[in-house]
């Protein structure tokens, strides 16, 4: 019984710094009413954030090819396009071809607004990669994420924002 209090009070520690952590490179993202966001995606097509966001819940996905962290989570993502409204942001990535290649490669099949120089990400409050906020049916982000997240957890932010 001595190790499952142990264990109890080591997973209670973890997940106060994991929180502690994820705040910290979040807390210059918006609060509130989200950001205008109508951009156009790499394929050419228009996305709009604010009409999209009347149809459900939008997760919003700041992602970069050279991070680490987001070649475990961009597939969690992609998964989810397939049924969840998501844009996803690609920071300081190279050209939109590059972006395309990259994606293709990966096998990343959600629509992606290219920010090469990180001015997009930085309207937003961006910090650090990857970085995922939630905006509800009204247009307020309910949930900012940074950092290692699952599908699972993701799915339950969306649904919470429901």
């Amino acid at each position: 019984m001595k190790w499952l209090w142990s264990l109890a009070k080591f997973l209670l520690l973890a997940a106060v710094v994991v929180s502690a952590v994820s705040w910290y490179h979040s807390r210059n993202m918006p609060k509130g009413a989200a950001p205008e966001l109508a951009a156009t995606d790499i394929s050419g097509q228009p996305l709009n954030l604010q009409a999209m966001a009347a149809g459900g819940p939008v997760l919003i996905y700041f992602w970069a090819t050279w991070c680490g962290y987001c070649r475990a989570v961009s597939p969690a993502v992609s998964e989810l396009s397939e049924q969840h409204l998501i844009i996803t942001i690609a920071l300081q990535s190279g050209s939109a071809e590059e972006v395309a290649a990259y994606q293709q490669k990966h096998q990343l099949k959600f629509r992606t607004i290219n920010d090469p120089t990180g001015a997009l990400s930085n309207s937003w409050g961006l910090r650090v990669t990857p970085t995922m906020a939630i905006v509800d049916r009204e247009g307020r982000i309910s949930s900012v994420t940074s950092g290692m997240t699952s599908k699972w957890g993701l799915k339950a932010r969306l649904w919470l924002a429901n």
